[in-house]
């Protein structure tokens, strides 16, 4: 998937995929290989924490886990031992990285950098679903974000009715690390943004959609195609095209593909 060449030409230091996973003496190498993607999650986040035994601080890292992908396998170990609550085949899978991760924090939490540390979680994209609130051409984007501060500085139990998207996490983060100097992003700081200015963005065959407020427009690239306020009718069943103004919204969809397509042309998406 050129991982390997993308996190160098970003700036990461270090690149630890498959590889490097089998060089080492203390895991299972190519039989810990799922057969299809990576190396298994569980044993490949212990090793993960192994190289950052190594790293200086301040560090950061990034890990892409993909047990939970298609085609839905777990370890021989487990597949008897974890639930399958049945309709979907990726219930364990998701029960499988459950473990892995809480493998990875139980002994995380006894190293030295473990409090000043800010974590997040993130969903690439969906997958199955069993709600059909999730099938909608909005719920096929609906993922998880957690942010995780184990000192305690983030706020908890607080609930925002605010929207996230992916391009959220950095201006996030660099608000959580009191960052001042400019930086280059299309998201909003989810913990400062008043909730009626976060938005979102995502393109699904041919169409952008795009969310603010109560509302979600289709564009095609030509015109607004559909209008829906997506928090009364989550199945995207009532079309209100033509009945609530949304001239601002398309210009402002319109803006933020005309900026990030010049960006990426003339390489301007980082200052």
């Amino acid at each position: 998937m050129g991982f390997s060449a993308f996190a160098h030409s970003i700036g990461f230091e270090h690149y630890y995929g498959l590889d490097e996973y089998c060089q080492s003496d203390d895991y299972g190498g190519m039989d810990d290989f799922d057969g299809k993607w990576a190396i298994w999650d569980e044993p490949f986040l212990q090793f993960m924490l192994d190289e950052m035994d190594e790293l200086h601080e301040p560090f950061m890292v990034s890990a892409f886990t993909a047990s939970s992908h298609h085609p839905f396998n777990v370890p021989e170990q487990y597949r008897d031992s974890l639930r399958d609550e049945g309709g979907q085949s990726i219930h364990k899978c998701v029960r499988y990285t459950d473990m892995a991760l809480r493998r990875f924090f139980e002994r995380a939490s006894h190293e030295p950098w473990y409090q000043n540390t800010i974590f997040v979680l993130v969903a690439d994209h969906t997958n199955q679903a069993s709600h059909p609130q999730y099938l909608t051409d909005l719920g096929l984007y609906s993922i998880p974000i957690i942010f995780y501060a184990p000192d305690g500085s983030l706020p908890t139990g607080v609930r925002r009715d605010a929207i996230a998207q992916q391009v959220d996490i950095t201006p996030t983060l660099m608000h959580l690390l009191g960052y001042k100097r400019p930086f280059v992003s299309f998201g909003s700081d989810l913990l400062s943004t008043p909730p009626e200015q976060t938005w979102a963005m995502n393109y699904n065959n041919g169409v952008y959609q795009y969310l603010r407020g109560d509302l979600m427009i289709q564009f095609d690239g030509q015109r607004t195609t559909a209008v829906y306020n997506y928090r009364i009718d989550p199945l995207l069943r009532n079309n209100l095209l033509g009945t609530v103004p949304v001239d601002s919204m398309q210009h402002t969809l319109q803006a933020i593909i005309q900026q990030y397509m010049s960006r990426m042309n003339e390489n301007r998406l980082v200052l």
